[in-house]
């Protein structure tokens, strides 16, 4: 009797303790689902998607930018209505100075006699050029080469030296046009044998009141456009928004060759005829349209 007594004392005990054993896993639980229920507002992101931060609410998650990202709007600026045109012109000018290139060349066997005739032959041009009024000045040396010579040498089938060639090169400015003709001639019968080129430009003065001009009537042309566009548009234009400008001119080029031997057999001068030179300017222009 007594030991049925302690069995069910020990019984009651095992089941005190069970009842308060599941009565703390049922509040911990409850705590639990109570911490769930008030996170669901928040959104944890993985580490390689928070870059300051790794909760962030909900209700502002993108699912692409972080909540503090910036959004740059476009300044007042970019809103404006803009019309471009670009308006051009061309002038056409008679050129005031002229280039000539010539040069001396000489060929020897041995390189310092080809050098030698070649000064030789130099200072006689230059004294030439000076002596029918050029200055200083307008003559320049504008290259200078000393090469061995070779030629094909059909029967050995190889390339052979012929001796070494010496060219000095010599430009001139011409301020008088209507001696140019005489220039060349005197250069060629003093001993150039080779003139490379003739070409026509403009003076420094004059080629910067020309770019005024055709820039200024490019500008008109420019102006004209656009209100041609906007009267068709039903627009007004406002005031210019920005500017460019392109300036160049195309000059009449000679490229000609001459040998001393028929140039001292011609017995007129040689005639060289300038054509005009062509000045063109555009100018871009953006407009605002009100």
């Amino acid at each position: 009797m007594k030991k049925e007594s302690t069995n069910k004392t020990l019984i009651l005990s095992l089941s005190i303790v069970a009842a308060a054993l599941i009565i703390a896993v049922a509040f911990n639980l409850g705590s639990l689902e109570d911490n769930s229920v008030e996170n669901t507002g928040k959104v944890y992101l993985p580490s390689y998607l928070a870059k300051e931060t790794s909760v962030q609410s909900e209700d502002s998650y993108s699912g692409i930018n972080p909540v503090n990202d910036s959004i740059s709007f476009a300044s007042d600026e970019s809103d404006k209505r803009l019309l471009t045109v670009s308006g051009t012109a061309t002038l056409k000018e008679s050129p005031d100075k002229a280039l000539i290139v010539l040069s001396v060349v000489t060929v020897n066997k041995n390189a310092a006699q080809s050098q030698q005739e070649n000064a030789e032959l130099s200072v006689k041009v230059r004294t030439a050029l000076k002596n029918i009024g050029l200055s200083d000045e307008s003559i320049k040396t504008v290259s200078y080469n000393l090469r061995e010579k070779q030629e094909w040498n059909e029967n050995q089938r190889k390339y052979e030296s012929i001796g070494f060639e010496t060219v000095n090169s010599i430009q001139v400015t011409v301020n008088e046009l209507n001696d140019t003709g005489k220039i060349i001639d005197a250069a060629v019968e003093a001993g150039a044998n080779s003139v490379s080129s003739v070409s026509f430009a403009l003076s420094d003065e004059k080629q910067e009141t020309l770019m005024a001009e055709a820039l200024k009537q490019a500008a008109l042309n420019a102006r004209k456009k656009a209100e041609s566009i906007s009267e068709g548009l039903s627009v007004s234009l406002g005031s210019v928004y920005s500017a460019s400008e392109n300036t160049y001119y195309s000059t009449p080029y000679y490229r000609t060759a001459y040998d001393s031997m028929g140039a001292n057999e011609a017995k007129a001068e040689t005639p060289v005829t300038p054509g005009d030179i062509e000045f063109n300017a555009t100018v871009s222009v953006q407009f605002e349209i009100i």
